[in-house]
């Protein structure tokens, strides 16, 4: 997928998102290696990471993708003080009609948040989360995502790496949001998901992160672990939720 066209900056956030029109005729948020300060440019990894394992537990994450910033789209500025590069970045499939929240988890009795909600529990202690915020798309009853997963990961600053990974990776990291009215077979389904994860899956989404972005081999495989070695344990305390 390539950007066809810039819309502008989404806001004022720490990683500059930009609103595009892609070749697919979609709109999507695009984060840039060049929109991160310099120092946290892996978090759009992390972006990309947790849009793809949320996906396979079931959690409501917006679609993404990634996607290429053509060179006639080069040195355009970015609100960072930069300019965009050719080259590859994250998207995120933009609600046309939606509000934020943050950090409480809100509308569980609107659709079908009863049972979106379970995801969002687990993909948030799965991958250790941080900075929590919800979409609620207004053209869906106000059905929930979650998104702008940038500090996700421990240590929570836009980096991957393998010795926070593997000193947090027996840390328990819950919502604090009451569980009252979560559905149970959500539950059951989601917990499942976690227990039978796959590793080559797990391999599959961290071999899709480019060689182009700043994050190493041994630092992926790191996370690869992370994920597989925590899934049990986030099982058990999502049963828990119950």
């Amino acid at each position: 997928m390539s950007v066809r066209a810039l819309s502008g900056s989404a806001s004022q956030s720490w990683a500059h998102p930009i609103r595009v029109l892609a070749d697919d005729d979609r709109s999507y948020f695009m984060k840039t290696l060049g929109g991160c300060p310099e120092f946290a440019q892996g978090s759009v990894a992390v972006e990309y990471v947790i849009a793809q394992v949320g996906r396979l537990i079931g959690a409501p994450v917006c679609g993404s993708s990634l996607i290429r910033i053509p060179e006639a789209l080069a040195d355009w500025p970015l609100p960072s003080g930069g300019k965009l590069s050719a080259g590859l970045a994250h998207a995120s499939a933009a609600l046309e009609h939606a509000v934020e929240s943050r950090p409480v988890l809100t509308g569980r009795a609107r659709n079908d948040n009863r049972r979106r909600h379970v995801g969002l529990y687990a993909l948030y202690d799965w991958c250790y989360g941080d900075d929590p915020q919800w979409l609620h798309d207004l053209d869906s009853d106000h059905s929930i995502y979650s998104h702008d997963h940038g500090l996700y990961l421990p240590p929570h600053d836009g980096t991957i790496r393998r010795q926070y990974l593997t000193d947090c990776a027996d840390e328990p990291n819950p919502l604090a949001d009451p569980p009252a009215g979560l559905d149970r077979q959500a539950i059951a389904d989601v917990s499942h998901a976690l227990e039978t994860i796959s590793r080559d899956a797990l391999v599959n989404v961290m071999c899709g992160v480019p060689a182009s972005w700043p994050v190493g081999d041994d630092d992926l495989e790191a996370l690869g672990w992370f994920l597989e070695h925590r899934a049990p344990a986030v099982a058990s305390r999502i049963r828990a939720l119950i």
